[in-house]
């Protein structure tokens, strides 16, 4: 079916002098994942608090679909389909997993026939089978009933994915969904987030493991400063200068970023290196 993609144009954030987010333009669309890079301090966040209603530009616009929601509330915006995850999970720890997932389903804001689940929006017997399908789906069933304040992290951020899937969301927002999780926990996810977007989902994975970005987006912005230094395929923006110079620069990100851009990477600390740090407002 037909899904409502995300597109933002001319943002801008700005904190007394700083500017955090400047002038990006940003295209998410329907079937496709779209990933989000960039060091520590490049406005990362703040870009994903515009889009989600969090926070509001200085400048610029946000739609979803046709519609221009910009003004729009966060929760607003998650019922008509603009679903985040969040990098600390945000589950009612005093629930069950299956009761979290069910206040999902409960609140979109629609009939969603066919789609996502296959399955159409009949009240609170069909929330009840988005849940158990989105279980299912995430091989979840085993701790359906334990209480959410008991899980390990890892787990954790996998009920948070289900518990974005069960609102059925026409856009999908990750903030960091890798945050804790183990090399199978992470290659379960990736699959996931890969057949989400084959099922017509819109889908901006923001995440510092870049060889998980590069290995599942469609396309990538890279962001430096608050601006959108490079945008394009994987490859495209694995290979600009600026986002290699940049990765190197960064310590803690080197051992992942120079697997992920591929070979002929300089060590960080050589000269070809160089001290390319860049410091910024935001993250």
């Amino acid at each position: 079916m037909s899904r409502d993609d995300l597109r933002a144009r001319g943002l801008v954030r700005r904190y007394g002098g700083l500017t955090a987010v400047e002038h990006v333009d940003m295209d998410v669309p329907s079937g496709q994942v779209t990933g989000l890079i960039g060091p520590n301090g490049a406005g990362k966040s703040t870009l994903f608090s515009l889009l989600t209603g969090v926070e509001q530009p200085d400048e610029g616009r946000v739609h979803l679909g046709r519609r221009d929601i910009t003004k729009m509330r966060p929760d607003a915006r998650s019922r008509r389909g603009l679903v985040q995850t969040f990098q600390v999970p945000s589950l009612f720890p005093s629930l069950t997993v299956a009761d979290n997932l069910l206040v999902a389903a409960e609140n979109r804001r629609r009939d969603y026939a066919g789609g996502l689940l296959g399955m159409g929006s009949r009240g609170r017997g069909n929330a009840l089978g988005v849940v158990e399908e989105v279980l299912g789906s995430l091989g979840l069933e085993d701790i359906r009933g334990t209480v959410a304040g008991t899980l390990p992290t890892g787990a954790l951020r996998l009920v948070e994915f289900a518990r974005a899937l069960c609102a059925r969301p026409d856009v999908l927002l990750l903030d960091e969904p890798a945050s804790g999780l183990d090399a199978a926990e992470t290659e379960k996810l990736s699959v996931l987030v890969r057949r989400i977007a084959d099922d017509g989902v819109a889908i901006l994975l923001v995440d510092h493991d870049v060889d998980l970005v590069f290995r599942v987006v469609d396309r990538v912005y890279a962001m430096v400063g608050g601006r959108v230094v490079a945008e394009g395929a994987p490859e495209t923006v694995r290979d600009d200068p600026t986002v290699r110079s940049v990765y190197l620069a960064q310590g803690p990100l080197t051992s992942q970023a120079t697997t992920s851009l591929g070979p002929g990477v300089a060590a960080a600390g050589s000269p070809a290196a160089g001290s390319q740090a860049m410091s910024s407002a935001g993250r």
